[in-house]
């Protein structure tokens, strides 16, 4: 009898990756040397594709170029290649097939895309994934494989031990997952011994627990193939088939500025110069569990550090907030410091006039990702600067890569286009549309990344944005809309309202709702 492929009898749930993003690869390569292709002229292949979304999502934004998935789950596929006709994206390749024995064809790929595979996969997958890599990338080519990390999945593998043990036998996904489910909410309470060993079994159950999917837990965490690896390790694998490490995909993941001074000079004498010892201490000191790590041909021309010409041709998203660091007023004048900070922690502080009025800029056009030599032109003109064109030039471009390294922004290279503001009859992306569609309120958008809708009225007026109607017509059809939700509740009599109501409330509320899909980049230009 044949055993049916586990991503076959429980789906894994759908994501796109934005550290996986071409306009993010291509940006890191040229910041390193590499000619990387334009992600809107490029050829990319996924392995492990699951039901492609990401593809799905490359595809529509770059009608130019080619994509290609491949994932031994039927079901997967054809639930990518049912959505992708719906699309009518004709430059996506969704194919059912073993990496072991697939041809990829004689035209090179400038990405090939692996996330969550190498660490989940038999020796000789992994071995095959590699030489693919060697084999199937142009020369400027990049590839992106994340994997379990050491030596910080030396603490998750107590939980996948127990795990494994504790459903040993268990052949129903649903009933291991239960039974997985019920030990972690037991060891908050019964784990014993050293106060150390208690907390951190604690500790790493509530995660476990945390997460909102479980199909997650029997794929990743009760897999009988899961195989951390150290950086030093995953290079020399890497290093064997003629590839060479580039950097992290998480860029700023490379970067020792949560370290204090000495840690930080102690960090340099230690690695002398070499950047995979350098990486391979960091994650002593931070405990890494997880890494995107993206590889070049061995003899690819590379620079080790990044070179901040070439930030001027790349494009910068950032989330910020711009605050007086002493809790002052704040003043984008000349020799007034100014903290620019992201959700996540990291921090910049500038006392330079366009390097402050720059990254207001770029905090205020968030999610869009402003071009370099506009954001100079304008920028300079803000702060009414007396400096050269060039020396301004050469501040801002090192103020750009060091935010970037310390995570503050993202760089792309041509990335996505979306509408960063609703037209008179604005239109969402026709895949956000079609996940509504399917009754998911968890949607992909046109940066990408996976945004949710946190009520009926979001979801109903992402159904609505189809290009065809202008305001007048969205509010009289979403009334419409809210109306039948009402009388199809379990209780139609507890909150219905009519017509005439609805669309009085969606005189103001309909204009932050656009607005706020706008910010989300759920609307196409």
């Amino acid at each position: 009898m044949t055993t049916a492929f586990s991503y076959d009898v429980l789906e894994y749930p759908s994501h796109v990756h934005p550290q996986a993003h071409p306009s993010r690869l291509a940006a890191i390569g040229r910041l390193h040397g590499l000619d990387a292709a334009s992600p809107a002229a490029c050829r990319l292949l996924e392995v492990g594709c699951g039901d492609g979304l990401q593809l799905l999502a490359l595809a529509m934004a770059y009608p130019r170029s080619r994509f290609v998935g491949i994932d031994l789950s039927r079901e997967a596929i054809a639930r990518g290649d049912a959505m992708r006709q719906t699309l009518g994206l004709g430059n996506l390749q969704l194919v059912v097939a073993d990496l072991a024995d697939w041809d990829p064809g004689p035209a090179a790929f400038d990405y090939i895309v692996a996330h969550g595979f190498y660490s989940w996969v038999p020796g000789y997958v992994r071995e095959r994934l590699l030489a693919l890599c060697r084999e199937a990338l142009s020369p400027p080519g990049i590839a992106y494989v994340s994997y379990n990390a050491l030596p910080g999945c030396h603490l998750r593998r107590l939980m996948w031990d127990m795990l494994r043990h504790h459903t040993r036998g268990i052949e129903d996904p649903r009933a291991r997952i239960a039974a997985a489910c019920a030990l972690l909410e037991c060891l908050e309470s019964d784990v014993a011994g050293s106060r150390i060993y208690g907390e951190i079994i604690r500790s790493e159950a509530r995660d476990l627990l945390r997460r909102t999917d479980m199909s997650v837990l029997f794929h990743d965490d009760l897999a009988d193939t899961n195989q951390p690896f150290s950086i030093t390790d995953f290079a020399a694998h890497a290093a064997a088939s003629g590839l060479r490490y580039l950097a992290e995909a998480d860029y700023h993941e490379m970067s020792d500025a949560g370290l204090q001074p000495a840690a930080r000079e102690r960090l340099a004498a230690r690695a002398n110069g070499d950047r995979l010892q350098r990486e391979q201490y960091l994650d002593y000191l931070k405990g890494r569990r997880f890494r995107q790590t993206l590889l070049c041909h061995a003899e690819a021309p590379l620079r080790e550090v990044g070179d901040s010409a070439a930030v001027r041709g790349l494009r910068a998203v950032g989330h910020l907030r711009m605050d007086a660091p002493d809790g002052g007023t704040l003043d984008l004048a000349n020799g007034v410091a100014a903290c620019f900070t992201s959700g996540d922690g990291a921090a910049l502080t500038t006392d330079h006039p366009v390097i402050k009025a720059a990254l207001a800029m770029i905090g205020n056009a968030f999610p869009g990702a402003p071009g370099f030599d506009d954001t100079l032109a304008a920028a300079r003109a803000a702060s009414r600067s007396p400096n050269s064109p060039e020396a301004d030039a050469d501040a801002l471009a090192h103020a750009w890569l060091s935010a970037f390294e310390l995570g503050l922004l993202t760089l792309h290279s041509d990335p996505p286009a979306f509408a960063t503001e609703a037209g008179a009859t604005p239109k969402a992306s026709a895949l956000a549309r079609l996940q509504v569609a399917s009754g998911s309120d968890l949607v992909t958008s046109l940066r990408p990344s996976m945004v949710r809708l946190d009520s009926a009225l979001a979801i109903e007026l992402i159904r609505l944005l189809d290009g065809s109607r202008d305001r007048a017509d969205l509010r009289r059809d979403l009334a419409a809309r809210m109306v039948e939700r009402a009388a199809s509740a379990p209780d139609p009599g507890a909150g219905a309202h009519d017509a005439a109501w609805w669309e009085a409330q969606l005189d103001g509320m309909l204009e932050d709702g656009l607005r706020q899909t706008a910010r989300m980049a759920l609307l196409v230009g």
